[in-house]
């Protein structure tokens, strides 16, 4: 299976620009655990939850541009690359979620959620049970 099936399209973005504060309420009323941050055609960042979390710990003001606490070594996967091969890239670098490109632009997200959902289908067919539709909310 690729990379492809399992990501979450159309990705949410928005521009480094934004503040801390409001790229939290973008991620909390879209239910998502990363948020992508583009600047023109190109990928500038990725800003997750707990990029979140360590800005208030740390007593960031969270009027701050988002910019100040995205990571900017984003890691990507291939659409067409096999759903394990993002699997280990996610394991080894310890992260829980992938920008996903194709043809080295951006085409979705793929999460630790999209990968548990697929395997708990995979596991029900190979029981001989039905798969169902995973409506598991977004992280």
């Amino acid at each position: 299976m690729k990379v492809r099936a399992l990501a979450s399209r159309p990705p949410v973005t928005a521009r480094p620009d934004i503040s801390i504060r409001e790229a939290a309420a973008v991620m909390a009323r879209r239910r998502i655990g990363l948020l992508v941050l583009v600047e023109g055609d190109g990928i500038y960042g990725v800003v997750s939850e707990r990029d979140i979390v360590r800005a208030v710990a740390g007593g960031v003001d969270m009027g701050r541009p988002v910019a100040l606490i995205a990571t900017r070594d984003v890691v990507t996967v291939d659409a067409d690359a096999p759903v394990a091969e993002a699997a280990r890239l996610m394991y080894s670098r310890g992260i829980r979620h992938l920008v996903v490109t194709e043809g080295g632009r951006l085409y979705g997200v793929l999460s630790v959620r999209d990968l548990i959902g697929e395997a708990v289908q995979l596991e029900r067919a190979v029981e001989g049970g039905e798969a169902v539709e995973m409506n598991m909310p977004a992280d």
